[in-house]
Protein backbone atom coordinates (compact mmCIF):
# COMPACT_ATOMS: atom_id res chain seq x y z
CA UNK A 1 0.00 0.00 0.00
CA UNK A 2 1.48 3.42 -0.81
CA UNK A 3 2.13 5.81 1.86
CA UNK A 4 0.12 8.77 2.43
CA UNK A 5 3.41 10.65 1.15
CA UNK A 6 3.74 8.77 -1.65
CA UNK A 7 0.06 9.36 -2.66
CA UNK A 8 0.19 13.08 -2.04
CA UNK A 9 3.18 13.16 -4.33
CA UNK A 10 1.43 11.56 -7.09
CA UNK A 11 -1.49 14.06 -6.81
CA UNK A 12 1.31 16.72 -7.01
CA UNK A 13 2.60 15.40 -9.97
CA UNK A 14 -0.77 14.65 -12.00
CA UNK A 15 -1.85 18.30 -11.15
CA UNK A 16 1.56 19.50 -12.93
CA UNK A 17 0.81 17.03 -15.80
CA UNK A 18 -2.18 18.52 -16.19
CA UNK A 19 -0.62 22.00 -15.88
CA UNK A 20 2.13 21.04 -18.30
CA UNK A 21 -0.44 19.79 -21.08
CA UNK A 22 -1.95 23.85 -21.23
CA UNK A 23 1.97 25.23 -21.01
CA UNK A 24 3.10 23.30 -23.84
CA UNK A 25 0.71 25.02 -26.92
CA UNK A 26 2.35 27.98 -25.07
CA UNK A 27 6.05 27.23 -25.39
CA UNK A 28 5.59 25.83 -28.83
CA UNK A 29 4.26 29.53 -30.11
CA UNK A 30 7.01 31.00 -28.23
CA UNK A 31 9.38 29.38 -30.38
CA UNK A 32 7.48 29.75 -33.70
CA UNK A 33 7.61 33.41 -33.09
CA UNK A 34 10.97 33.60 -31.95
CA UNK A 35 11.85 31.56 -35.67
CA UNK A 36 9.37 33.85 -37.44
CA UNK A 37 11.69 36.80 -35.65
CA UNK A 38 15.23 34.78 -36.97
CA UNK A 39 13.77 34.30 -40.31
CA UNK A 40 12.91 37.82 -40.81
CA UNK A 41 15.96 38.81 -39.62
CA UNK A 42 18.21 36.64 -41.74
CA UNK A 43 15.83 37.71 -44.59
CA UNK A 44 16.50 41.81 -44.31
CA UNK A 45 20.48 41.35 -44.01
CA UNK A 46 19.97 39.53 -47.21
CA UNK A 47 18.59 42.21 -49.18
CA UNK A 48 20.43 44.45 -47.55
CA UNK A 49 23.53 42.41 -48.61
CA UNK A 50 22.07 42.32 -52.18
CA UNK A 51 21.24 39.08 -52.43
CA UNK A 52 17.57 37.21 -51.16
CA UNK A 53 16.30 34.28 -49.19
CA UNK A 54 16.32 32.77 -52.79
CA UNK A 55 19.90 31.97 -52.64
CA UNK A 56 21.56 28.39 -53.12
CA UNK A 57 25.03 26.48 -52.98
CA UNK A 58 25.05 23.07 -54.70
CA UNK A 59 26.95 21.17 -52.53
CA UNK A 60 25.41 17.72 -52.92
CA UNK A 61 22.48 16.01 -54.54
CA UNK A 62 19.92 17.44 -52.09
CA UNK A 63 20.68 20.52 -52.81
CA UNK A 64 18.48 20.30 -55.94
CA UNK A 65 15.04 19.47 -56.60
CA UNK A 66 14.60 15.64 -56.08
CA UNK A 67 18.38 15.34 -55.94
CA UNK A 68 18.74 14.51 -59.74
CA UNK A 69 18.22 16.02 -63.02
CA UNK A 70 15.19 15.50 -64.91
CA UNK A 71 15.64 14.38 -68.44
CA UNK A 72 18.71 13.00 -70.33
CA UNK A 73 21.68 13.40 -67.81
CA UNK A 74 23.22 12.09 -64.93
CA UNK A 75 24.36 14.32 -61.46
CA UNK A 76 27.87 13.64 -59.92
CA UNK A 77 29.10 15.15 -56.57
CA UNK A 78 32.23 16.41 -56.27
CA UNK A 79 34.38 19.02 -54.77
CA UNK A 80 33.74 22.47 -57.25
CA UNK A 81 29.82 21.43 -56.98
CA UNK A 82 27.78 19.61 -58.95
CA UNK A 83 28.69 18.43 -62.14
CA UNK A 84 25.94 17.27 -64.98
CA UNK A 85 26.84 14.55 -67.29
CA UNK A 86 24.64 13.98 -70.59
CA UNK A 87 22.85 11.12 -71.95
CA UNK A 88 20.74 10.45 -75.05
CA UNK A 89 19.48 13.67 -76.06
CA UNK A 90 21.69 15.90 -73.72
CA UNK A 91 18.49 17.73 -72.69
CA UNK A 92 17.57 18.25 -68.90
CA UNK A 93 16.52 20.08 -66.37
CA UNK A 94 17.78 21.26 -62.70
CA UNK A 95 15.34 22.34 -60.12
CA UNK A 96 16.05 25.25 -57.61
CA UNK A 97 14.57 24.28 -54.45
CA UNK A 98 11.49 26.83 -53.48
CA UNK A 99 10.29 26.51 -50.52
CA UNK A 100 8.27 29.88 -51.24
CA UNK A 101 7.03 31.43 -53.89
CA UNK A 102 9.55 34.07 -55.30
CA UNK A 103 8.85 37.45 -56.55
CA UNK A 104 10.13 37.95 -60.28
CA UNK A 105 9.16 41.17 -60.50
CA UNK A 106 10.99 42.71 -57.81
CA UNK A 107 13.92 39.63 -57.96
CA UNK A 108 14.31 40.24 -61.63
CA UNK A 109 17.49 39.36 -61.55
CA UNK A 110 19.00 35.88 -61.96
CA UNK A 111 22.96 35.19 -60.58
CA UNK A 112 24.20 31.77 -61.84
CA UNK A 113 27.56 30.33 -60.08
CA UNK A 114 28.08 27.93 -63.32
CA UNK A 115 30.10 26.57 -66.34
CA UNK A 116 30.15 24.43 -69.09
CA UNK A 117 32.28 24.04 -72.44
CA UNK A 118 29.20 24.73 -74.45
CA UNK A 119 25.15 24.03 -74.67
CA UNK A 120 22.32 25.77 -74.95
CA UNK A 121 20.30 26.77 -72.10
CA UNK A 122 17.06 28.35 -70.53
CA UNK A 123 14.94 28.52 -67.76
CA UNK A 124 11.67 27.24 -66.67
CA UNK A 125 9.22 28.50 -64.41
CA UNK A 126 5.75 27.88 -63.44
CA UNK A 127 4.24 30.83 -61.13
CA UNK A 128 2.07 28.66 -59.64
CA UNK A 129 2.05 24.89 -58.91
CA UNK A 130 -1.65 25.05 -60.57
CA UNK A 131 -0.30 27.23 -63.72
CA UNK A 132 1.02 26.13 -67.11
CA UNK A 133 5.35 25.97 -67.36
CA UNK A 134 6.80 28.71 -69.30
CA UNK A 135 10.56 29.08 -70.99
CA UNK A 136 12.96 31.23 -71.87
CA UNK A 137 16.36 30.69 -73.35
CA UNK A 138 19.25 32.71 -72.01
CA UNK A 139 22.32 34.00 -73.53
CA UNK A 140 24.71 32.02 -71.26
CA UNK A 141 26.34 31.03 -67.99
CA UNK A 142 28.72 34.10 -67.83
CA UNK A 143 26.53 36.59 -66.07
CA UNK A 144 23.77 37.68 -64.35
CA UNK A 145 20.54 37.05 -66.12
CA UNK A 146 17.95 39.98 -66.43
CA UNK A 147 14.53 38.00 -66.25
CA UNK A 148 12.38 40.30 -67.26
CA UNK A 149 14.10 40.90 -70.57
CA UNK A 150 14.36 37.67 -71.88
CA UNK A 151 11.85 36.28 -74.48
CA UNK A 152 9.48 34.33 -72.20
CA UNK A 153 7.03 31.48 -74.40
CA UNK A 154 4.40 28.90 -73.25
CA UNK A 155 4.34 25.09 -74.10
CA UNK A 156 2.87 26.24 -77.67
CA UNK A 157 6.04 28.42 -78.30
CA UNK A 158 3.81 31.19 -78.37
CA UNK A 159 5.12 34.77 -76.49
CA UNK A 160 3.91 35.47 -73.29
CA UNK A 161 4.90 38.26 -70.80
CA UNK A 162 7.38 37.72 -68.60
CA UNK A 163 6.25 35.64 -65.21
CA UNK A 164 6.15 37.74 -61.87
CA UNK A 165 5.87 34.61 -60.11
CA UNK A 166 7.68 31.74 -59.36
CA UNK A 167 6.56 28.25 -57.66
CA UNK A 168 8.91 26.25 -59.34
CA UNK A 169 11.88 27.51 -61.05
CA UNK A 170 14.60 25.23 -63.24
CA UNK A 171 17.65 25.78 -65.44
CA UNK A 172 17.28 23.97 -68.50
CA UNK A 173 19.97 22.23 -70.40
CA UNK A 174 21.28 20.97 -74.07
CA UNK A 175 24.44 19.64 -73.44
CA UNK A 176 26.40 18.16 -76.36
CA UNK A 177 28.33 14.98 -76.03
CA UNK A 178 31.65 14.51 -73.90
CA UNK A 179 30.27 17.89 -72.22
CA UNK A 180 29.59 18.75 -68.88
CA UNK A 181 27.79 21.56 -66.38
CA UNK A 182 29.25 22.27 -63.18
CA UNK A 183 26.67 24.07 -61.12
CA UNK A 184 28.11 26.02 -58.45
CA UNK A 185 25.58 28.11 -57.27
CA UNK A 186 22.21 30.28 -57.84
CA UNK A 187 20.41 33.09 -56.33
CA UNK A 188 17.55 36.07 -57.39
CA UNK A 189 18.56 39.47 -57.18
CA UNK A 190 17.05 42.68 -57.55
CA UNK A 191 18.63 44.73 -60.29
CA UNK A 192 17.86 47.40 -58.35
CA UNK A 193 14.54 49.68 -57.01
CA UNK A 194 14.10 49.93 -53.08
CA UNK A 195 14.62 47.37 -50.74
CA UNK A 196 11.39 45.82 -49.02
CA UNK A 197 10.03 47.48 -46.59
CA UNK A 198 11.28 47.01 -42.41
CA UNK A 199 9.48 43.34 -41.05
CA UNK A 200 6.14 43.60 -39.78
CA UNK A 201 4.92 43.11 -36.27
CA UNK A 202 3.67 39.14 -35.33
CA UNK A 203 0.52 39.66 -33.66
CA UNK A 204 0.34 37.87 -30.28
CA UNK A 205 -1.89 35.41 -28.99
CA UNK A 206 -1.49 32.96 -31.81
CA UNK A 207 -0.84 29.25 -31.18
CA UNK A 208 2.30 27.85 -33.19
CA UNK A 209 -0.46 26.67 -36.23
CA UNK A 210 -1.76 29.62 -36.20
CA UNK A 211 1.31 31.51 -36.56
CA UNK A 212 2.48 29.44 -39.31
CA UNK A 213 -0.99 30.06 -40.86
CA UNK A 214 -0.68 33.92 -41.23
CA UNK A 215 2.87 34.00 -42.15
CA UNK A 216 1.59 31.39 -45.01
CA UNK A 217 -1.26 34.42 -45.71
CA UNK A 218 1.13 37.38 -45.56
CA UNK A 219 3.26 36.03 -48.06
CA UNK A 220 0.93 35.27 -50.40
CA UNK A 221 -0.09 38.88 -50.09
CA UNK A 222 3.55 39.56 -50.86
CA UNK A 223 6.70 37.10 -51.31
CA UNK A 224 8.77 39.80 -50.49
CA UNK A 225 7.49 40.86 -46.71
CA UNK A 226 9.75 39.93 -43.83
CA UNK A 227 8.49 39.38 -40.36
CA UNK A 228 9.08 40.49 -36.88
CA UNK A 229 11.61 43.49 -36.42
CA UNK A 230 14.41 41.60 -34.35
CA UNK A 231 17.69 42.42 -35.01
CA UNK A 232 20.58 40.99 -37.14
CA UNK A 233 21.80 37.34 -35.59
CA UNK A 234 24.37 36.78 -33.06
CA UNK A 235 28.26 36.81 -34.40
CA UNK A 236 29.52 33.52 -36.41
CA UNK A 237 31.55 32.52 -33.36
CA UNK A 238 28.63 32.74 -30.54
CA UNK A 239 27.08 29.57 -31.46
CA UNK A 240 29.74 27.47 -30.59
CA UNK A 241 29.74 28.89 -27.23
CA UNK A 242 27.03 26.06 -26.28
CA UNK A 243 28.57 23.16 -28.37
CA UNK A 244 32.10 24.00 -26.54
CA UNK A 245 30.32 24.15 -23.18
CA UNK A 246 28.37 21.30 -23.57
CA UNK A 247 30.96 18.74 -24.82
CA UNK A 248 33.52 20.43 -21.78
CA UNK A 249 30.68 18.77 -19.35
CA UNK A 250 30.60 15.87 -20.99
CA UNK A 251 33.47 15.14 -20.67
CA UNK A 252 33.87 15.32 -16.63
CA UNK A 253 30.61 13.64 -16.54
CA UNK A 254 32.64 10.86 -18.37
CA UNK A 255 35.37 10.58 -15.46
CA UNK A 256 32.91 11.51 -12.41
CA UNK A 257 30.83 8.65 -13.42
CA UNK A 258 33.41 5.79 -14.65
CA UNK A 259 34.69 6.73 -10.58
CA UNK A 260 31.41 6.67 -9.37
CA UNK A 261 29.87 3.78 -11.60
CA UNK A 262 29.03 0.97 -8.98
CA UNK A 263 27.85 3.88 -6.85
CA UNK A 264 26.57 6.74 -8.56
CA UNK A 265 23.83 8.52 -6.06
CA UNK A 266 21.12 10.70 -7.40
CA UNK A 267 23.06 13.53 -8.51
CA UNK A 268 24.96 11.21 -10.41
CA UNK A 269 22.05 10.14 -12.12
CA UNK A 270 20.39 12.93 -12.22
CA UNK A 271 23.41 14.70 -14.33
CA UNK A 272 23.96 11.72 -16.69
CA UNK A 273 19.74 12.03 -17.06
CA UNK A 274 20.37 15.82 -18.10
CA UNK A 275 23.50 15.63 -20.21
CA UNK A 276 22.23 12.52 -22.35
CA UNK A 277 18.82 15.27 -22.83
CA UNK A 278 20.54 18.22 -23.49
CA UNK A 279 21.76 17.83 -26.79
CA UNK A 280 19.28 15.96 -28.16
CA UNK A 281 16.51 18.83 -26.65
CA UNK A 282 18.84 21.87 -28.11
CA UNK A 283 18.77 20.46 -31.39
CA UNK A 284 15.40 20.07 -31.95
CA UNK A 285 13.55 22.46 -29.50
CA UNK A 286 16.61 25.04 -30.75
CA UNK A 287 14.86 24.93 -34.20
CA UNK A 288 18.48 23.33 -35.60
CA UNK A 289 16.93 19.76 -37.58
CA UNK A 290 15.95 21.47 -40.85
CA UNK A 291 17.54 20.72 -44.55
CA UNK A 292 21.19 20.93 -43.74
CA UNK A 293 21.45 21.48 -40.11
CA UNK A 294 24.81 23.38 -38.81
CA UNK A 295 27.72 21.75 -37.97
CA UNK A 296 27.59 23.44 -34.12
CA UNK A 297 23.83 21.54 -34.03
CA UNK A 298 25.00 18.38 -35.46
CA UNK A 299 27.68 18.76 -32.64
CA UNK A 300 24.90 19.27 -29.88
CA UNK A 301 22.75 16.06 -31.19
CA UNK A 302 25.57 13.59 -31.40
CA UNK A 303 27.28 14.58 -28.06
CA UNK A 304 24.16 13.82 -26.41
CA UNK A 305 23.48 10.13 -27.82
CA UNK A 306 26.92 9.76 -28.07
CA UNK A 307 27.04 10.08 -24.07
CA UNK A 308 24.06 8.02 -23.23
CA UNK A 309 25.79 5.11 -25.25
CA UNK A 310 28.69 5.91 -23.14
CA UNK A 311 27.07 5.57 -20.12
CA UNK A 312 25.23 1.85 -21.59
CA UNK A 313 28.82 1.01 -22.74
CA UNK A 314 29.80 0.88 -19.01
CA UNK A 315 27.12 -0.20 -17.57
CA UNK A 316 26.03 3.01 -15.55
CA UNK A 317 22.39 2.65 -17.07
CA UNK A 318 19.38 0.37 -14.83
CA UNK A 319 18.88 -2.77 -16.21
CA UNK A 320 16.33 -3.35 -18.84
CA UNK A 321 15.45 -5.72 -21.89
CA UNK A 322 13.88 -5.85 -24.79
CA UNK A 323 10.56 -7.54 -24.66
CA UNK A 324 9.72 -9.02 -21.49
CA UNK A 325 6.20 -11.13 -20.31
CA UNK A 326 3.80 -10.39 -23.24
CA UNK A 327 0.78 -11.09 -20.70
CA UNK A 328 1.42 -7.35 -20.03
CA UNK A 329 2.58 -6.31 -23.33
CA UNK A 330 -0.74 -5.00 -24.67
CA UNK A 331 -0.84 -2.29 -22.26
CA UNK A 332 1.50 0.64 -24.44
CA UNK A 333 -0.18 -1.21 -27.21
CA UNK A 334 -3.54 0.46 -26.55
CA UNK A 335 -2.03 3.57 -27.68
CA UNK A 336 -2.87 1.88 -30.89
CA UNK A 337 -6.97 1.90 -30.53
CA UNK A 338 -6.49 5.31 -28.84
CA UNK A 339 -4.69 6.84 -32.10
CA UNK A 340 -7.69 4.74 -34.67
CA UNK A 341 -10.29 6.34 -32.41
CA UNK A 342 -8.74 9.94 -32.44
CA UNK A 343 -8.13 9.64 -36.39
CA UNK A 344 -11.49 8.36 -36.59
CA UNK A 345 -12.89 10.95 -35.13
CA UNK A 346 -11.09 13.94 -36.02
CA UNK A 347 -9.06 12.83 -38.95
CA UNK A 348 -8.92 12.34 -42.93
CA UNK A 349 -8.96 9.20 -45.22
CA UNK A 350 -6.13 7.56 -44.51
CA UNK A 351 -3.29 7.81 -46.88
CA UNK A 352 -0.60 5.41 -45.86
CA UNK A 353 2.86 6.43 -45.93
CA UNK A 354 5.70 4.05 -48.12
CA UNK A 355 6.91 0.90 -46.58
CA UNK A 356 10.20 2.40 -46.17
CA UNK A 357 8.98 5.65 -44.69
CA UNK A 358 7.12 3.08 -42.09
CA UNK A 359 10.28 1.05 -41.42
CA UNK A 360 11.74 4.26 -40.76
CA UNK A 361 8.96 5.23 -38.25
CA UNK A 362 9.77 2.04 -36.64
CA UNK A 363 13.85 2.72 -35.88
CA UNK A 364 13.15 6.49 -34.93
CA UNK A 365 10.72 5.05 -32.23
CA UNK A 366 13.07 2.18 -31.18
CA UNK A 367 16.04 4.88 -30.53
CA UNK A 368 13.58 7.72 -29.35
CA UNK A 369 12.40 5.43 -26.97
CA UNK A 370 15.85 3.68 -26.01
CA UNK A 371 16.98 7.58 -24.88
CA UNK A 372 13.89 8.44 -23.09
CA UNK A 373 12.72 5.29 -21.15
CA UNK A 374 15.85 2.85 -21.04
CA UNK A 375 18.66 5.79 -20.82
CA UNK A 376 16.65 8.98 -19.40
CA UNK A 377 13.53 7.31 -17.27
CA UNK A 378 15.95 4.88 -15.79
CA UNK A 379 18.21 7.44 -14.62
CA UNK A 380 15.59 9.57 -13.25
CA UNK A 381 13.51 6.77 -11.49
CA UNK A 382 16.79 5.66 -9.34
CA UNK A 383 17.25 9.15 -8.05
CA UNK A 384 13.31 10.34 -7.81
CA UNK A 385 9.97 8.93 -6.63
CA UNK A 386 8.53 7.23 -9.42
CA UNK A 387 5.34 10.02 -10.14
CA UNK A 388 8.39 12.57 -10.65
CA UNK A 389 10.37 10.89 -13.13
CA UNK A 390 7.31 9.52 -15.20
CA UNK A 391 6.32 13.44 -15.52
CA UNK A 392 10.24 14.72 -16.02
CA UNK A 393 10.22 11.47 -18.66
CA UNK A 394 7.00 12.86 -20.50
CA UNK A 395 8.32 16.07 -20.69
CA UNK A 396 11.29 15.35 -22.07
CA UNK A 397 9.69 13.53 -24.65
CA UNK A 398 7.28 16.50 -25.85
CA UNK A 399 10.14 18.52 -26.32
CA UNK A 400 11.73 16.43 -28.74
CA UNK A 401 8.36 17.15 -31.09
CA UNK A 402 8.85 20.92 -30.44
CA UNK A 403 7.49 23.32 -31.89
CA UNK A 404 4.51 20.57 -32.85
CA UNK A 405 2.07 22.09 -30.31
CA UNK A 406 -0.46 19.56 -30.93
CA UNK A 407 1.92 16.80 -31.56
CA UNK A 408 3.70 17.74 -28.41
CA UNK A 409 0.57 17.88 -26.53
CA UNK A 410 0.14 13.81 -27.61
CA UNK A 411 3.30 12.59 -27.26
CA UNK A 412 3.11 13.80 -23.75
CA UNK A 413 0.19 12.79 -22.81
CA UNK A 414 1.09 8.96 -24.62
CA UNK A 415 4.70 8.76 -22.85
CA UNK A 416 3.19 9.59 -19.27
CA UNK A 417 1.45 6.35 -19.75
CA UNK A 418 4.29 4.28 -21.81
CA UNK A 419 6.81 5.71 -19.47
CA UNK A 420 4.79 4.39 -15.70
CA UNK A 421 4.38 1.05 -17.75
CA UNK A 422 8.00 0.97 -18.71
CA UNK A 423 9.31 1.57 -15.52
CA UNK A 424 7.24 -1.31 -13.59
CA UNK A 425 8.18 -3.48 -16.73
CA UNK A 426 11.37 -2.48 -18.26
CA UNK A 427 10.39 -3.64 -21.61
CA UNK A 428 11.19 -1.50 -24.47
CA UNK A 429 10.38 -3.27 -27.38
CA UNK A 430 6.46 -2.94 -26.63
CA UNK A 431 6.57 0.87 -26.38
CA UNK A 432 8.25 1.13 -29.71
CA UNK A 433 6.27 -0.71 -31.26
CA UNK A 434 3.01 1.40 -30.01
CA UNK A 435 5.05 4.21 -30.52
CA UNK A 436 5.80 3.51 -34.27
CA UNK A 437 2.13 2.28 -34.86
CA UNK A 438 0.72 5.21 -33.84
CA UNK A 439 2.69 7.88 -35.20
CA UNK A 440 2.14 5.77 -38.92
CA UNK A 441 -1.99 6.17 -38.27
CA UNK A 442 -1.54 9.41 -37.47
CA UNK A 443 0.39 10.70 -40.08
CA UNK A 444 -1.98 8.67 -42.76
CA UNK A 445 -4.84 9.69 -41.19
CA UNK A 446 -4.36 13.54 -39.54
CA UNK A 447 -1.34 15.01 -41.03
CA UNK A 448 -2.37 17.75 -43.12
CA UNK A 449 -5.34 17.90 -41.37
CA UNK A 450 -6.04 18.30 -38.07
CA UNK A 451 -2.35 18.22 -37.41
CA UNK A 452 0.12 20.34 -39.79
CA UNK A 453 2.56 17.54 -39.90
CA UNK A 454 4.15 14.84 -38.20
CA UNK A 455 7.09 17.49 -38.72
CA UNK A 456 9.18 19.06 -35.73
CA UNK A 457 12.41 20.87 -35.29
CA UNK A 458 13.44 23.67 -38.04
CA UNK A 459 11.16 21.09 -40.54
CA UNK A 460 7.56 22.04 -38.75
CA UNK A 461 7.90 25.46 -40.25
CA UNK A 462 7.92 24.81 -44.08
Amino acid sequence: MPSRRYRLLALAMAALAIATLFVLPLLAARIVRGALEAGGAADRTAYADGASPWSWRFRGADDIVAGKVFGDGTLKVEKVGLIVLPTRSGRGEIGFPLTRQADLRRLNLLRLDAASQGGDFGLVVRPTLADPLVRADIPGLAGPVRLDQLAWRDATGQPVPAPTRAAMLRLAFTLPPASTLALRGAGLARAGGALPENGIPIPAGLTAEELLRWRDRQRDLDPLVTLGVAPAAAAPWAPWIAPATYLALLAVGMVVTRRRKDHPGPLTDLANAALSLAGPAWFIAGMQLGPRPAAHALMMFAGGVGYAIYLAWIRALPRWHWRGGWAMSGWPLLAIPVALAIATAAGHAPVWPPTPRILLYLGWALFQQWLMLAVVAGLLARALPRPMAVLLTAIAFALLHTPNGLLMQLCFVAELGWAWWYLHQRALLPVALAHAASAVIMQACMAGGVLRSLEVSARFLS
